[in-house]
């Protein structure tokens, strides 16, 4: 499968996230915790990047980062190497540690940067892990409510603490509930989505006693297309991959589609 190029974002603010391969807890304990983030200190000194706000879960870990792309791109890949070397060697273990690579969201503005830092540090309480931000200890909001410096850029947090009258201020704001999709939510998305694809071609091939993806083709291609294209909202790249079918085919069966609906005569003036 093609990977889609990273877009340099324009602010150069960048969400950022990584997880254990098959959802695993590769930071579960206190010291794989403090590995991650000692990792990410040290690394820090060899690239040209600011950490703006972090958290650190059992089997996954977001950031939030300013730094040029190549940076960025530099940075993760000098953590992800060093920890998963680390991670294999204590657990006796070969192998990928991550699944994939790094997920990233370009910031586009300051709304988006605020609510990702709420998100952000909210996440253990989402998890049911802790009722209160202030109780997790692995998340950067101990280093925006003391003066304890452990990461975060000092700068930036003194920049966004501007934004409120007072630290209780900017607690009181990660009560606010926020309807925004942020990166993991619309990493859920895309999965339900596919996982409903999955669905629908499943019962095709069921209807058509289709028994292999070779043996779709043609009209049967065609139509199977249009479904997905209408009741998935899926890119034409994942439904690419999922049906053996190709770009072209899919924007043209779409271009049909859409000309189907436009003659039907429940559009008509």
């Amino acid at each position: 499968m093609v990977r889609e190029a990273r877009v340099e974002s324009e602010t150069g603010f960048y969400h950022v996230m990584v997880r254990g391969i098959n959802k695993e807890k590769i930071f579960e304990t206190e010291r794989e915790k403090e590995k991650i983030i000692t990792l990410i200190k040290e690394k820090m000194q060899e690239v040209m990047c600011r950490i703006v706000a972090y958290c650190v879960m059992n089997n996954h870990m977001h950031m939030i980062i300013i730094a040029e792309k190549a940076e960025l791109i530099k940075f993760m890949k000098k953590v992800n190497i060093s920890y998963a070397m680390s991670y294999n060697q204590r657990h006796e273990r070969v192998g990928p540690v991550f699944q994939g690579r790094f997920r990233s969201e370009n910031i586009t503005d300051e709304a988006y940067l605020y609510g990702a830092i709420r998100y952000i540090h909210n996440n253990p309480i989402k998890a049911g892990i802790v009722s209160d931000t202030k109780e997790y200890r692995w998340s950067s909001i101990a280093e925006y409510i003391s003066d304890e410096q452990i990461i975060i850029d000092v700068k930036t947090k003194e920049e966004i603490l501007n934004g409120f009258v007072s630290v209780k201020d900017f607690l009181d704001f990660h009560d606010i509930e926020d309807n925004t999709n942020y990166l993991e939510i619309k990493e859920e998305a895309e999965q339900l989505k596919e996982k409903k694809a999955k669905r629908i071609i499943h019962d095709y091939f069921e209807e058509k006693r289709i028994t292999d993806e070779v043996q779709l083709k043609g009209k049967d291609m065609e139509e199977l297309l249009k479904k997905l294209l209408n009741e998935t909202d899926l890119s034409y790249r994942k439904i690419a991959d999922l049906t053996g079918s190709n770009l072209r085919t899919i924007h043209k069966v779409n271009n049909i589609l859409h000309k189907d609906l436009y003659m039907s005569p429940y559009n008509s003036p």
